[in-house]
């Protein structure tokens, strides 16, 4: 178990997150965006989708979200509460997806 925690340690420490326009929210680097042809700079979940599983997701975001995020599970998934938005990541599909939820301008 340790050597297998090690091994996606490792495995994820070498992606950067990409961060969204504000800077704000990273994007996990191994998904890819499944609302692409809506418009930049709309204040509407982006939704990513990855085959890798909803732990390997979550322990990289444990790494890369904002440390002003505020982690929160639950039988559907988890929750990264942030100040600029939320990211849920939870499974869809027999894939896992990352909802990027900015903060609606305003509130």
């Amino acid at each position: 178990m340790i050597v297998k925690c090690i091994g996606i340690a490792a495995l994820l420490a070498g992606f950067a997150p990409e961060v969204l326009s504000g800077g704000a929210l990273p994007e996990y680097p191994h998904a890819r965006n499944m609302n692409s042809d809506m418009s930049a700079g709309l204040s509407v979940p982006k939704v990513l989708e990855t085959d890798d599983a909803v732990q390997t997701v979550d322990t990289w975001y444990s790494t890369n979200a904002p440390k002003s995020c505020t982690r929160t599970t639950a039988s559907q998934g988890v929750k990264y509460g942030c100040p600029s938005g939320n990211i849920m990541i939870y499974s869809h599909g027999g894939k896992t997806q990352i909802a990027l939820v900015p903060t609606m301008s305003g509130s």
